[in-house]
């Protein structure tokens, strides 16, 4: 069914949802991904676009599809945001249709509490800073599937080892991280 996009936002802001919407392009490897909280939308990012100037995407692409993951929430917020209520007004004027999409079989509870503990194993061996990177690289750099599977978050566990220098301590953040996802297939 397909619903334009300022409609499927207000229902997510009349519902006081909190999680990650996501625009899906044709041709295009970046998503649209707004982040709410209660209802409220705090950022918005497209690749390593933030804020309103991610809006202009809107303009000139296709969005083809659709989801929302629930319960998703991340550190980083825009400080170009409007209130809400007046970005569905001006998302209003661009409304384009799309179609809905699966949620993840991996519960978005699940990655909530997956994501704290690969953020904790990343701080053990580099730092706080681990807790910044962990929220940039899912902001910025790592492209889920839709449902959301073990091989995705592999796919974002393999990115932030790269961030850790030292051999030994890459080594203890994979095995840290290997036994985390052993419950998952």
């Amino acid at each position: 069914m397909k619903q334009s996009l300022s409609e499927i936002l207000a229902k997510l802001h009349e519902s006081k949802e909190t999680g990650i919407f996501s625009i899906i392009f044709a041709s295009e490897k970046n998503l649209l991904k707004f982040y709410l909280r209660d209802g409220e939308i705090y950022h918005i990012s497209f690749g390593l676009k933030k804020g309103l100037q991610c809006l202009n995407e809107l303009h000139n692409r296709e969005p083809i599809s659709y989801n929302f993951v629930p319960n998703i929430e991340i550190d980083m917020k825009s400080e170009d945001i409007l209130s809400t209520a007046k970005l569905l007004d001006s998302l209003k004027q661009i409304d384009k249709p799309i179609s809905s999409q699966e949620i993840s079989s991996i519960k978005s509870a699940e990655f909530q509490k997956i994501k704290e503990q690969i953020k904790i194993s990343l701080i053990k061996q580099i730092g706080p800073i681990g807790g910044k990177i962990i929220e940039k690289y899912i902001d910025e750099k790592w492209f889920p599937s839709n449902p959301l599977t073990k091989n995705d978050i592999l796919k974002l566990v393999d990115m932030l080892k790269d961030e850790i220098e030292d051999l030994q301590s890459k080594k203890e953040f994979l095995s840290e991280v290997n036994k985390l996802l052993e419950v998952y297939k």
